[in-house]
């Protein structure tokens, strides 16, 4: 794990935890507490809000530079958002469990005590099994900002029982048949490939060479996919 990946999952570490401290973060890393000490300074650097909370119950935290964001939804939206997010929790393999439930709990907070005891009545009367699909891995959450990024990175993976390693550039996310699939350029073939997320294990930065893949989207991928032997 180079320099940059380092940061970036230190910083969700952080946002993942009430307060977590150096110590923690350094043997979650595998690394001194020097280097991370080095390593929230570089961030402060580049206008991440990490906040140090000192004293026996300290730890780092980081404060979001942005505000809430505010949306101006009808009742009948606002009903509709809540049946959606309710019923997709029991199918969804996306990881924002923990996210979608907080929303849901702020719909049944709201200030407006009509429209609060609606909603309350629809958490009561309608149930939503779970239909026990598989998490999506954190890496999910990853993949979203490599895509944007267009770096080179080097995917571990299971292929026919055997892990295998390509340096590839991620080029989009594809939810296809009830499975979510990255979809990746192979850097040694030369052509796109669909890989399921829950076949790629680990993820790293290799090598700074920029490699020109902006012709290729999520929309023309398949043109650029390894032709099939007939």
């Amino acid at each position: 794990m180079n320099k940059l990946e380092r940061q970036n999952r230190i910083i969700q570490a952080i946002q993942n935890s009430d307060k977590i401290t150096a110590s923690q973060l350094a043997s979650q890393f595998n690394v001194s507490k020097r280097t991370i000490l080095r390593d929230i300074d570089d961030l402060e650097e580049q206008g991440v809000k990490v906040y140090a909370h000192h004293g026996k119950l300290g730890g780092y935290q980081i404060k979001e530079a942005h505000s809430k964001i505010s949306l101006s939804l009808t009742e009948r939206q606002l009903s509709a958002l809540f049946l959606t997010l309710n019923e997709s929790q029991s199918y969804s393999t996306l990881p924002y469990h923990a996210e979608i439930q907080a929303i849901i709990k702020q719909c049944l907070s709201l200030p407006q005590t009509r429209l609060r005891k609606l909603l309350k009545k629809m958490d009561f009367y309608i149930k939503f099994e779970d239909s026990k699909n598989t998490t999506l891995p954190q890496l999910f959450s990853d993949i979203l900002i490599y895509c944007t990024e267009r770096n080179v990175m080097l995917v571990d993976y299971i292929e026919n029982g055997q892990t295998q390693a390509e340096n590839v550039i991620f080029i989009g996310l594809l939810y296809k048949d009830g499975q979510w699939y990255a979809v990746v350029f192979e850097i040694g073939c030369g052509h796109t490939r669909e890989l399921s997320i829950l076949d790629i294990h680990d993820i790293s930065y290799s090598f700074e060479k920029t490699i020109k893949t902006q012709d290729i989207s999520i929309e023309n991928y398949q043109q650029f996919l390894k032709a099939t032997k007939i």
